[in-house]
């Protein structure tokens, strides 16, 4: 066996045995903690080779043969040659001292054994005078007490013998035996003893043993490790090796080795428990049971153990590399010794530990994790800690926990009462953790309702539950009965005023149709509601129209900065993200969406996860992130399954299906639609989302009529329920999109026209898509000018795919107005945008050798000036006053045969900037851009690569990089696709 580590204390056993061959004898005891090699040293130096033949004596100590008289000395004699001893006298001496000792009856050493013991050593002093003779008696604090006086006897008389005497000893914490302890005493007080204390291997022999298996240059990236989990002794580490296996010999990569803790290091640990003493084994259990002790006090208490024995049993397995600190190096250790204990053991301790705990005022988490080890475990004060315990953990992230700490708490609850009160604390907090399971729950919470089981702020606070899973009536019922049941005036009134108002707030949002006109009691929000209402707030201020967009990313933004995402503002911060999405916000909740999601992933918090990914759907969606929008939502319904989602469903499900028909996946957003829905889904804004994607759906797969039902269910809702709000779902613009399809132009002008009343001045994604759908009603000289504006709208939105769409659709009205070469770039740019977004490609333009024949070169398309600017008509009606503004240009006309004809080369160096547009790089189309900077902008946006664009302009692509770069920071953009729209009017020379 390789053997590293103890140099020394070999040299000093060399040295003493080579005394000993001149005629010195000696006595050296081994000491130290178990498993640190003590055996193995001594095996060691029997094994070496020598010059002086000389014999070798070995016995070994152990508990069982503790009541066996003269058992070790049978052990020495009889290893000794036959040919040396009288066989058959060494056998009479050693029965009859047996037999004496154990039936003698008195204390004091019968004459016989004397006798015995006296012969016996002279044995052994006579086979010295042929050769020296050493003497190994390994565990000796097991010997029997006649062994112990029969070497107490030799080593007073071995000084000028060839013996030498080797004791293996082991610490032990429980004090020895009588016996012992004066063997002990007599050996310590010979002149010619010494003793050699083995500790734990440090870092340069851990390394070296390793080296020795793994070879040197694993040795060096585990040995740290190593010596963390083994504490340095050589057992721990020789499992450990056991358990990592060969493979990290072989592993040749630069990444950071581990070793592997697995069984051999459990069983090593085990095993080295079992060969303690019991005060010891039970020192380790405790501190198994606790997880990690400070004090020793307190483990004395819970064993029941005197603090002197405790604390020489804690030393014991610290100076044995077991534990550190008060703790086992690795939680499989710990477990490992847990399962040494039956299970009522490991219950009554753990109830003993928790009752402990609670009398020295320790934090109820620590309490709780005993009760949970306790069974069930009653004592008054258990079902308390357990609930504090519960509410401390869910400040902290851990969801799963407080559930199981709760379905103990309820399961020990003394009454019913208590019962029903956790109960509804724990559907809360299953809610949080798995809303599909939480909904079984569901009919019994209704029942405890209606039953008048289940009152004040506990009802209250699951009020939100109710209504989730649609039971509107009994949510109404609860927050009612709380409204009648506030008295100002207490504290505890005033904190049940302040629920009442945060479970009206909650369905004012969820269920609009709810009659608001119910007087609420004039309370501010505590601190404690504060955080889970603000964002309702907002977001019903929002859809009650009362604020601009600005005033929304204000309060926004002081809400998202600060609140942190936890259990009790998860609403709230999902709901102010949904305000900025319905107040055309997008870009700006996409960042602080973004950011939440990695938040809520880091908690591990299924529930928040699941609404923010939702949320981020539909931003991607409004964002034309159709790829996002998908995974966002596949997200959400994994997270958490569509049960479990209750009338919020609409909100995942719409996003899958709207970005499913804008990829063109119709099949796939048919399945969408094919998983149930409950119906109360309906009578909330979510029910709005999943009618509107429906309609999309119908009117992309041919069913126009089916579309207008759709999108006209959304307005008659929304009109009823008082949030006709352009930014929830547009239904005016599709409605009008649907008739169109029908051919009724007629109505889809009345709605466009109700909808452009209702825009504000800010930039609008739904006045894009507005004016996109107007386009279409008019007649076609005016419908570039409308749809320019629409890109303007939708660019300033960022809505990607609706662009591609605009886009198309306006290089389909240039193409039919002749104007190729823009039809050309159009398309080009309609082409970009859709594989951006992975948006179903638009149809190409049909090759006609008219089109085909049109150059490349800008310079040699037949001009047709931009149209003029427009300004949105306040209503449909005035659209007949848009041909003023919308013609196409002051220096030429469209031809009747569709052919452009050139009237004139006058041309304005800058397109006149947009009536009521917001300032921006569309409307500033200089921006100080040089000639160079301006002609190598405008083939980037027609989509020409840089390798292309060097071509055309006969320069190095270097220096087009380095142009588009100061455009992108003129312009204040990060990307091609970020190029305005203006620049597609610019020739590139």
């Amino acid at each position: 066996m390789f053997f590293v580590g103890r140099t020394e204390e070999l040299s000093r056993l060399d040295t003493a045995r080579a005394r000993c061959a001149t005629g010195v004898g000696g006595v050296i005891t081994v000491c130290g903690p178990v498993a640190v090699g003590k055996t193995a040293l001594l095996h060691a130096f029997g094994d070496r080779p020598a010059s002086d033949d000389a014999l070798f004596l070995r016995a070994v100590g152990t508990p069982m043969e503790q009541d066996f008289p003269l058992g070790v000395v049978r052990q020495l004699v009889l290893a000794a040659p036959p040919a040396d001893v009288d066989a058959s006298r060494i056998d009479r001496l050693l029965d009859d001292g047996a037999y004496t000792a154990a039936f003698g009856g008195t204390d004091a050493p019968a004459p016989t054994t004397v006798r015995a013991v006296h012969e016996l050593s002279a044995v052994l002093l006579t086979l010295a005078q042929t050769r020296p003779v050493v003497i190994v008696v390994d565990d000796i604090q097991h010997a029997d007490p006649v062994s112990l006086q029969f070497l107490a006897h030799l080593i007073r008389r071995i000084r000028g013998a060839s013996v030498l005497v080797l004791l293996g000893e082991r610490d032990h914490a429980a004090a020895p035996s009588a016996a012992f302890a004066a063997f002990s005493a007599e050996v310590e007080r010979q002149p010619h003893h010494q003793r050699i204390r083995l500790g734990l291997l440090g870092r340069a022999s851990v390394t070296e043993l390793l080296a020795h298996s793994l070879g040197p240059a694993a040795a060096a990236r585990l040995s740290a490790d190593v010596l963390e989990l083994s504490g340095g002794n050589p057992l721990l580490i020789r499992a450990l090796l056991e358990d990592t296996g060969p493979g990290a010999r072989s592993d040749p990569s630069r990444r950071p080795l581990r070793p592997t803790v697995a069984d051999a290091y459990c069983r090593a640990v085990v095993g080295c428990l079992y060969r303690l003493d019991p005060a010891t084994v039970d020192v380790a259990r405790g501190l198994a049971l606790l997880g990690e002790s400070e004090t020793t006090e307190g483990l004395a208490e819970l064993l029941e153990l005197e603090p002197a024995t405790a604390t020489r049993a804690a030393r014991t397995l610290n100076d044995a590399g077991l534990v550190a600190c008060g703790r086992f190096r690795d939680d499989r250790a710990r477990l490992a010794v847990l399962d040494t204990m039956t299970r009522p053991e490991r219950e009554r301790g753990h109830g003993r530990a928790a009752t402990l705990l609670h009398i020295d005022g320790t934090p109820s988490e620590s309490v709780a994790k005993h009760l949970a080890g306790a069974g069930e475990f009653r004592a008054p004060w258990a079902v308390r800690t357990l609930r504090e315990a519960a509410e401390a953990v869910v400040a902290e992230g851990d969801l799963r926990l407080a559930v199981d700490y709760l379905k103990l708490a309820e399961r020990i609850a003394p009454d019913e009462c208590t019962r029903v009160s956790i109960k509804a604390f724990l559907i809360g907090l299953e809610w949080l953790v798995n809303p599909a399971a939480a909904a079984r729950h569901v009919p019994w919470l209704a029942t405890a309702v209606r039953d008048g089981r289940l009152t004040g702020r506990d009802a209250l606070v699951c009020v939100r539950y109710l209504a989730w899973y649609g039971r509107l009536d009994e949510a109404k019922a609860v927050v009612e009965a709380g409204r009648h049941s506030c008295a100002p005036g207490e504290e505890a009134e005033w904190a049940t005023a302040a629920e009442v108002r945060a479970a009206r707030v909650w369905l004012k949002y969820w269920y609009p149709a709810v009659d608001a006109g119910v007087s609420e009691p004039e309370v501010s929000p505590l601190p404690a509601t504060i955080g889970r209402i603000e964002g309702l707030d907002l977001l019903t201020a929002v859809l009650a129209g009362r604020l601009s967009g600005d005033q929304v990313c204000d309060r926004a933004e002081r809400i998202l900065r600060g609140s942190r995402l936890d259990d009790g503002t998860m609403e709230s911060l999902t709901s102010t993200l949904t305000a900025l999405v319905y107040a055309d916000r997008a870009a700006e909740a996409q960042e602080w969406c973004a950011a939440l999601i990695d938040q809520a992933a880091a908690r591990r918090s299924p529930i928040a996860h699941a609404l923010m990914a939702a949320v981020f759907g539909e931003i991607a969606v409004r964002q034309g992130d159709l790829l996002g929008a998908e995974e966002s939502a596949k997200t959400a319904l994994t997270r958490i399954v569509p049960e479990g989602w209750g009338v919020a469903v609409g909100v995942p499900l719409a996003a899958r299906i709207t970005a499913a028909v804008a990829r063109g996946d119709h099949e796939q957003a048919a399945r969408h639609m094919e998983l149930p829905v409950p119906g109360a889904m309906f009578h909330t804004p979510a029910g709005l989302h999943y009618l509107h994607a429906c309609g999309r759906y119908n009117l992309a797969t041919g069913r126009p009529d089916a579309a207008l039902h759709d999108f006209m269910s959304c307005g008659e809702l929304m009109m009823a329920w008082r949030i006709d709000l352009p930014g929830l779902v547009p239904w005016r613009v599709e409605a009008a999109r649907a008739h169109v399809r029908l051919g009724d132009h007629e109505a889809a002008r009345e709605l466009l026209a109700e909808q452009f009343d209702r825009l504000s001045d800010e930039p609008s994604r739904t006045r894009g898509l507005a004016l996109g759908v107007q386009a279409e009603v008019v007649e076609l000289r005016r419908r570039p000018a409308l749809l320019w504006e629409s890109i303007r709208e939708l660019q300033a939105c960022g809505d990607r795919f609706e662009l591609s769409l605009a886009f198309a659709r306006l290089g389909n009205a240039y193409r039919e107005l002749g104007d190729f070469g823009r039809a050309r770039r159009a398309a080009r740019r309609a082409q970009q945008l859709s594989e951006a977004c992975q948006g179903e490609p638009p149809r190409p333009l049909p090759r006609t050798e008219r089109l085909a024949a049109v150059p490349d070169r800008d310079g040699a398309i037949p001009h047709v000036p931009q149209p003029a600017p427009i300004r949105e008509p306040a209503r449909i009606g005035e659209a007949g006053r848009i041909g003023e503004a919308g013609r196409v240009g002051e220096a030429g006309r469209v031809a009747e045969s569709g052919r452009v004809v050139e009237a004139g080369r006058a041309r304005a160096s800058e397109p006149t900037p947009m009536v009521g547009a917001s300032a921006g790089v569309d409307e500033q189309p200089g921006a100080g851009l040089s000639d160079a900077e301006r002609r190598v902008a405008a083939l980037a946006a027609q989509g020409q690569t840089n390798r292309e664009i060097s071509r055309r302009l006969f320069i190095t692509v270097s220096t087009v990089e380095q142009h588009l770069t100061r455009v992108y920071r003129k312009l204040g953009v990060a990307r091609r696709l970020d190029l305005p729209p203006w620049l597609e009017e610019e020739i590139a020379g």
